[in-house]
């Protein structure tokens, strides 16, 4: 794959949430077969993540003193050489400091998800053999397993409104989580209670939600829940929990 400027507005755009239409659509297709962009997006969007981080803001804020005192020695009639030189080095260790760590998330990766990426699976589609909906929900169903989801939220959305199968809200989460939108996965996973057939599955699925926001503490309380749980994830999230960064 080229790296050109035009790829990374698209990048970009994805990212923001103002691509649409036929746009995300083409976008998202290709996404799902090109290796080397998933890479790139992965890449952009913890370059996101680190430029939005306190610590990034508070290392911007010293370079932007710093020069802002240069700038105004420069501007005295008499000018302290040594203080000014030493703002310099003083600047110059602050952006090393800044790069060091752009480039431990950018280039290095992040933790929390890459146990994202090697614990998420799509919750599978089952058959459904009960109701009035059978065909219309198969059509939906089948869009998901094609991971056509921007396409299959509207209609998860309308299928769950006249229907009691909380199943549906656990897939219209994975919609969610897979085009980016992981509060609004996170609001349909809490939707399921606990005396829900699907709430060990919504529990999972919010876990990995918050790993790939990179909140572990709070995918560390949910994994906890889903051990004492005692169902078929609780291996699984014995694993992962032991592998999640304090």
């Amino acid at each position: 794959m080229n790296r050109t400027q035009e790829i990374f507005e698209k990048i970009e755009e994805y990212l923001n949430k103002t691509l649409s239409g036929e746009e995300l659509e083409n976008f998202e297709k290709e996404l799902l077969i090109n290796v080397e962009l998933q890479k790139e997006v992965e890449k952009h969007r913890s370059l996101h993540r680190v430029l939005s981080d306190k610590e990034t803001l508070v290392f911007k804020e010293k370079v932007k003193r710093i020069g802002d005192e240069i700038k105004k020695e420069k501007t005295t009639p008499v000018i302290n050489i040594f203080s000014t030189y030493f703002k310099i080095a003083a600047s110059i260790i602050v952006i090393l400091g800044l790069g060091t760590l752009l480039w431990n998330n950018f280039m290095g990766g992040n933790k929390a998800e890459d146990l994202y990426l090697a614990y998420y699976e799509p919750y599978p589609v089952e058959d459904v053999t009960r109701g009035e909906v059978v065909n219309e929900s198969r059509v939906i169903t089948d869009m998901y397993s094609r991971k056509e989801y921007s396409k299959a939220i509207p209609e998860f959305k309308k299928l769950i409104e006249f229907s009691v199968d909380e199943q549906y809200i656990i897939y219209l989460g994975n919609c969610f989580l897979n085009v980016n939108k992981e509060k609004q996965a996170i609001q349909e996973f809490e939707k399921i209670t606990s005396n829900s057939r699907y709430f060990e599955d919504a529990q999972w699925y919010l876990a990995l939600t918050y790993i790939k926001l990179s909140n572990t503490k709070k995918a560390k309380n949910i994994l906890a829940k889903i051990i004492q749980y005692d169902g078929v994830y609780k291996k699984v999230a014995v694993n992962l929990n032991s592998e999640l960064p304090e």
